[in-house]
């Protein structure tokens, strides 16, 4: 097994604290997998953000790196950044995907998610990440285009070295064709009872975590109206992160519609 790159004294936590529908169960599984090979650390499953601080209690002895996923940054969680120096991986995405890809997963509608004021939620919750000191931030776009070059901007924030051939077998062992096959087998996992909680403890995928992954897929699937209350919205930040609105042209009931979505 190859050995670390440098000693470790303490606990040191990396979060994946991604936007939500953005790639952040990926980094988890990026980050696991490199601190695992290394002998460096382990993985922690699933838990909720409001349970960090038994988790760090647990692992208080322990000299390792542990990967921790979560959406929402709690205050714990922040002690344990200023205090202990733990790493923040996170990455954003386009909101209007986000909408869709929440719509599919959840079953949700697009009026559901605009009274529960989601987008507000979810791009809040990412910034509160991305400010973080020394956060590593990744685009959602970038994990599907550029995977191999995310591992290695993941790899060189955790002090990691890897060869292009590691890289290069990083990036297939989490193509999209095999994280869909990893749901699939949790599917298959709950429909012969193997598996009721939905999801694998060990990669943290849902039975229906991936569709497509499409980049732009909102323009398919949401209305014109829509398309502009989120850009509307989120015009400020879609700016920052470097999202152009499409401002679609509105016909005389989408207009209508348009109006529908004020708050």
């Amino acid at each position: 097994m190859p050995q670390p790159n440098s000693p470790r004294r303490k606990t040191m936590f990396v979060f994946c604290g991604g936007m939500f529908r953005s790639g952040s169960t990926l980094q988890y599984q990026i980050v696991s997998q490199l601190i695992e090979d290394r002998g460096l650390g382990d993985r922690i499953t699933w838990h909720s953000p409001e349970a960090f601080s038994e988790i760090r209690s647990l692992h208080s002895s322990s000299s390792q790196m542990l990967a921790f996923k979560a959406h929402k940054l709690t205050s714990e969680m922040l002690k344990e950044i200023e205090h202990n120096g733990a790493k923040v991986i996170t990455a954003h995405r386009d909101i209007r995907d986000v909408v869709v890809s929440a719509m599919k997963k959840n079953d949700w509608s697009f009026r559901k998610i605009w009274r529960n004021d989601r987008l507000r939620y979810w791009t809040g919750r990412f910034d509160e990440w991305a400010r973080q000191p020394g956060a590593l931030v990744c685009r959602y776009e970038d994990l599907v285009t550029d995977l191999h070059g995310v591992i290695k901007s993941i790899a060189d924030h955790l002090d990691i070295s890897l060869s292009e051939n590691e890289i290069g077998s990083l990036a297939q062992e989490y193509s999209l064709d095999n994280q869909k096959l990893r749901a699939g087998q949790v599917a298959i996992q709950m429909q012969t009872g193997r598996n009721m909680s939905k999801f694998d403890p060990h990669s943290l995928l849902h039975h229906n975590h991936i569709a497509t992954a499409g980049i732009g897929e909102y323009r398919k699937i949401l209305l014109p109206a829509q398309i502009r209350a989120i850009e509307d919205e989120c015009s400020d930040w879609m700016m920052r992160w470097g999202y152009e609105a499409d401002r679609p042209q509105l016909t005389i009931s989408q207009r209508a519609l348009r109006m529908t979505y004020r708050r």
